[in-house]
C-alpha cells in the first residue's frame, strides 16, 4: 500500500474500508475480538460521568453501538459524527427507537470529518472516539480538534486496539491478527477481506510509532489532564479517559 499522498488520503481509505463493511459490521467485530467488542463499549462508557442533561459527542459512531450504549445508559443527547455515508445509514437503522413510527433515530447523526468537526468551540459536556487515531494523518492535531468542541471541564474518553505487552500474549496476538483475521475474512461478504488483511498490520504500525506514553503526552498537550489509561483483554484493547482543563 502507498503512503498517503496528503491528508485526506487516510480520510478517503477508511471510508472506503468502512463503506465496504457497514451493512454487516456488527457480527463480525464480535466473532474477531472474541465477543468482547460488546464488554469493551461498556467500560468505555462507564468512564463517562454525564447527566440526562447532558449533550455528549461519539467521532466515528459507526453503526452507532457506542452512541446507543452512551444514550441508554444515561438517557441524555448524543450526537453521532462518521466519514461513511453506509455507516451512518446503517447506524440511523439501529438507532431507531423501538415502537417508532417515523425515521427519526434515537441519536442524531452527521457525516463529517473528526480532523475539522462541524461543531462550535466548547459544544459538548464529553466526546468520546472509537478506532479513530489509525485513520488520521496528525494523531495529535485531531485531539486538538476533539478537545476544542468540549465544554471546560468536560470529559474525552476513547476505545482504540492495542498491541498486548506479554510475550507470549503478543505471539498469540500476532497469528490471531496475521492469520486467523485475514483467513475469516475471506470468508465475508463486502470488503472484510481489505480489512482483514489492513487490521493487524495498521495496528501494529501506529504502535510503532506512537507508543502509550506519547499518546498519554499529546492527550495532555490537547488540553486533556486526569488522564487514565485501561488495557483490556489482554492488551488486546485501551481504553483512555481524561478531562479538558478549565474549572
Amino acid at each position: 500500500m502507498s503512503a498517503p499522498r496528503d491528508s485526506h488520503a487516510k480520510n478517503a481509505h477508511a471510508q472506503g474500508l468502512f463503506d465496504g463493511i457497514a451493512s454487516s459490521y456488527e457480527g463480525p467485530a464480535q466473532v474477531f475480538s472474541f465477543f468482547q467488542y460488546r464488554r469493551w463499549r461498556r467500560f468505555l462508557v462507564s468512564r463517562l460521568r454525564v447527566s440526562p442533561e447532558s449533550l455528549v459527542l461519539d467521532v466515528c459512531t459507526g453503526t452507532g453501538l457506542v452512541a446507543s450504549d452512551i444514550e441508554g445508559r444515561a438517557r441524555c443527547r448524543v450526537v453521532g459524527v462518521d466519514l461513511s455515508a453506509a455507516m451512518i445509514e446503517r447506524a440511523r437503522r439501529n438507532l431507531k427507537r423501538p415502537g417508532s413510527t417515523d425515521d427519526t433515530p434515537a441519536v442524531s447523526l452527521v457525516k463529517g470529518r473528526a480532523e475539522g468537526l462541524p461543531f462550535a468551540e466548547s459544544s459538548f459536556d464529553a466526546v468520546v472516539f472509537t478506532y479513530l487515531l489509525r485513520y488520521v494523518e496528525d494523531p495529535e492535531a485531531t485531539l486538538v480538534e476533539l478537545s476544542r468542541v468540549l465544554k471546560p471541564g468536560g470529559q474525552l474518553a476513547s476505545l482504540e486496539f492495542f498491541v498486548p505487552q506479554n510475550p507470549m500474549i503478543y505471539r498469540l496476538w500476532l497469528l490471531h491478527t496475521r492469520f486467523a483475521i485475514p483467513v475469516g475474512s475471506r470468508l465475508l461478504p463486502g470488503g472484510w477481506r481489505e480489512v482483514g488483511s489492513f487490521l493487524g498490520p495498521s495496528i501494529s504500525d501506529f504502535y510503532s510509532r506512537h507508543k502509550l506514553q506519547d499518546l498519554c503526552g499529546m492527550w495532555e498537550r490537547a488540553g486533556l489532564g486526569e488522564v487514565q489509561t485501561k488495557q483490556l483483554s489482554l492488551g488486546g484493547a485501551l481504553v483512555m479517559w481524561g478531562r479538558k482543563g478549565g474549572l
